[in-house]
């Protein structure tokens, strides 16, 4: 356009006209690849969407640390990259086959479900992996709870089924529920560990020049009295971090796993 409006002198020369055969010839090869890589684009998506959305939402995924399995969202990668071309296309005002635009208008869906699943799972697997052998025993039901309210997403539901938000809104409870149960715990055998770690300090410094047995006696019992003490009182914060973490669990105190535990 900007060589069209140069003086017609140079547009009726040879040079000027064989540019701009190039140009047009160009341009139509550029079209007919456009063309062509739409119509590719469009049977994939015919072919592919329906396959990836009768897909069931979550996949198990066994593991050595976890035998009852890691779990991840099943959602297509194929999928994620057709609604984000579908976007991308009609900005550019290309148009879509209906099915594609229909599985665009469900893009905000499809996201928060994703989102909130991911959530869901990563809170599950974190559970699994960070539970130690005396405190998975004691959460055993818990766990079983998690599974039971996943299984549906695993064996039942589609991304194309009916009732995937109610589903989801009841496993995340449960398992948010959970995941603040055994937060509670570390966060409780922490706290315990924090205050233990003052009881490692030395009673007393060795002194450059020898003692009398007297002098030693004497800043002994002056210093474990005091330590003594404070040990007994901060022993009690440790039972009330027990006895929060036992509320909590609400466990057969008499019980096998609690006594290990």
């Amino acid at each position: 356009m900007r060589l069209k409006n140069l003086p017609a002198t140079l547009s009726e020369r040879e040079e000027f006209k064989d540019v701009e055969k190039l140009y047009t010839s160009l341009c139509k090869g550029l079209k007919e690849f456009e063309v062509i890589k739409i119509e590719e684009w469009v049977l994939g998506i015919e072919d592919n969407t329906d396959i990836h959305l009768c897909k069931f939402l979550l996949v198990r995924e066994e593991t050595e640390v976890a035998p009852e399995g890691f779990m991840r969202v099943n959602f297509d990668p194929v999928l994620v990259r057709a609604l984000r071309e579908v976007k991308y296309l009609q900005l550019i005002d290309i148009e879509v086959p209906t099915k594609a635009a229909e599985l665009f208008q469900k893009v905000n869906v499809y996201r928060t479900q994703t989102n909130n699943l991911d959530l869901t799972v990563n809170m599950y697997n974190d559970v699994l992996s960070t539970l130690l052998p005396v405190e998975k025993p004691l959460l055993q039901d818990r766990i079983q709870s998690m599974l039971d309210a996943l299984q549906p997403g695993i064996d039942t539901l589609k991304w194309n089924s009916e009732n995937i938000n109610p589903f989801i809104n009841k496993a995340m409870k449960i398992v948010t529920e959970v995941d603040d149960l055994v937060k509670k715990m570390k966060d409780n055998v922490r706290k315990m560990n924090e205050i233990m770690k003052n009881w490692a300090k030395p009673l007393y410094e060795r002194k450059n020049k020898a003692l009398l047995a007297e002098d030693v006696e004497q800043t002994h019992q002056a210093v474990v009295q005091p330590r003594l003490e404070e040990i007994r009182n901060q022993g009690k914060e440790i039972h009330r971090l027990m006895k929060d973490t036992q509320d909590n669990i609400k466990p057969d105190k008499k019980s096998f796993q609690w006594l290990s535990y």
